[in-house]
């Protein structure tokens, strides 16, 4: 029976509980981004040999066996007996099988502190990436049905009451700029998660002449984290940082799923969703259920505990990175779920079936465009603001405890000066259309607003397409170098771009 990691200070095997509760679940969430800790181990290799660590036919050696642990695929190589440790534990066996004793020293200058924050960083970073990307064709889904709808009236609604009327155009435009702000949080996180912890050792540093900057540079990281002791501890406080930029982005897209999912109603029937993106009842054969809305919904609400269950696992009253590595890495699992959601929502969107007359009927009932008789009433009349708002609220009431027909204007109910309104200048007041496009301010529901609106986000959504194309081209080159450096040490050659 080989030694383990235990038996010199320990003198016992692992426990048959501690292998199955702790090493064996901690295994296996390392092994799903099995191919980031052995990318971290060659750049840590490469490193290692061009600061003359290691010599030239031991770095050579390392680095040749790690490369083939790369080609050959990691991740069922290197799920072997839990009882032997952490995946880090996992690269030591395969390189001494592979090297000899020689091939223990990859952990030379580093400890599992480092290396599980690094890890950690590795696979986080590439998950949040696919987020982002999501959310980008979001965006671009969400502005092209903004112009595709643009001047299609709609109700607004406050407190599910009828409060103004928009154009489905501004509405969906509206939603563009949550997702934008989403994807800045997503950004600003991204940038303090691309730092490297590797390095930091135990706490301390290490003796050896390490350079931190190479290793950050060929894992893609833009620096290494400052300090020594931080470098393990910082890797903890980010899953926190990540769960809740990942709850508001679920937060954002659930606000647009819950006014579909209100709006595809039978009772309201404003929209329709592709039967694809339904599901039916098992007694009922009539139901058509935009199942999709509810799984967003549903996501969204699990959501709100993410971060708190991050931050949980950091309350301890001593200042240790332990406790977060003995629990399962849930932000990968966060990052698909919240992609899945987007990638419904997107679908939902580009799918959409919109009633246009029924919107637009929607648009002018229930009083929606009143506070634009208030507004006459300040222009024309000189009132001030409240008194003219008090008169059309009264003038409102009286129509609706009156027997007149529903959506007929009788300026006799209104007091003075509303009595003086003939019935066409009421209902040319009231207009849903005119009202829409008198709402001239930045931002506003008019034509040429929403002109500028739809120009200012496609010059952001760009912004965003080119900031997330380039740091995904980072990683890339990032890779392509530390393979080629790698490959040329493989090959006995002294050329290196750290």
């Amino acid at each position: 029976m080989r030694a383990t990691l235990t038996d010199g200070r320990l003198g016992a095997r692992p426990s048959a509980a501690l292998v199955e509760h702790v090493n064996g679940l901690e295994l296996t969430d390392e092994l799903a981004g099995a191919e980031e800790y052995v990318l971290m181990d060659i750049a840590h290799a490469v490193m290692l040999t061009h600061q003359r660590i290691f010599t030239e036919d031991h770095g050579r050696a390392l680095v040749t066996a790690l490369l083939g642990l790369l080609d050959k695929g990691p991740r069922a190589i290197l799920a072997g007996d839990p009882e032997i440790g952490t995946i880090t534990l996992q690269i030591e066996r395969y390189l001494e099988d592979q090297c000899g004793p020689g091939g223990l020293d990859i952990q030379r200058a580093r400890s599992r502190i480092d290396q599980k924050a690094t890890g950690w960083r590795l696979i986080n970073r590439k998950a949040f990436l696919t987020v982002m990307a999501e959310l980008i064709v979001l965006g671009e889904t969400l502005l092209d049905a903004a112009e595709h709808y643009d001047s299609v009236l709609i109700p607004g609604y406050t407190h599910l009451q009828h409060s103004q009327p928009s154009t489905l155009g501004h509405y969906f435009n509206a939603h563009y700029w949550a997702v934008s702000r989403n994807l800045s949080r997503l950004e600003q996180a991204y940038e303090r998660l691309n730092e490297s912890p590797l390095g930091g050792a135990a706490y301390s540093g290490t003796s050896w002449p390490i350079d931190r900057e190479a290793t950050a540079s060929y894992l893609g990281f833009d620096r290494p984290i400052p300090n020594a002791r931080d470098a393990g501890a910082a890797a903890t406080d980010m899953g926190a940082e990540l769960a809740a930029t990942l709850g508001l982005a679920l937060s954002g897209i659930s606000r647009l799923a819950s006014d579909l999912y209100y709006w595809s109603s039978t009772e309201v029937g404003l929209v329709r969703i592709h039967p694809s993106l339904c599901g039916t009842s098992s007694m009922m054969p009539q139901k058509r259920n935009p199942m999709v809305f509810e799984r967003i919904r549903g996501l969204a609400g699990s959501a709100v505990g993410w971060s708190a269950s991050q931050l949980g696992v950091m309350h301890t009253s001593t200042s240790t990175d332990v406790d977060q590595c003995y629990v399962h890495n849930l932000i990968p699992g966060y990052c698909q779920e919240t992609t899945g959601a987007i990638t419904l929502l997107t679908e939902a969107i580009a799918t959409l079936e919109v009633n246009v007359e029924a919107m637009k009927a929607s648009a002018g009932r229930h009083w929606s465009t009143a506070s634009a008789l208030a507004d006459d009433l300040a222009l024309s009349h000189g009132l001030s603001f409240r008194p003219a708002h008090d008169l059309v609220a009264r003038f409102v009431t009286a129509h609706e405890t009156s027997d007149v027909p529903d959506g007929t204007l009788n300026p006799e109910l209104g007091e003075a000066p509303l009595q003086h309104y003939s019935a066409q200048r009421l209902s040319s007041v009231l207009d849903p259309e005119a009202f829409v496009e008198s709402r001239i301010s930045r931002g506003g529901t008019s034509k040429v607003r929403r002109q500028e609106l739809a120009a200012e986000a496609g010059t952001d959504l760009e912004a965003h397409r080119r900031l997330v194309d380039s740091l995904a081209a980072h990683l890339l080159q990032a890779r392509e170098r530390l393979l080629h450096d790698a490959a040329l040490i493989a090959a006995d050659g002294t050329e290196h771009t750290p």
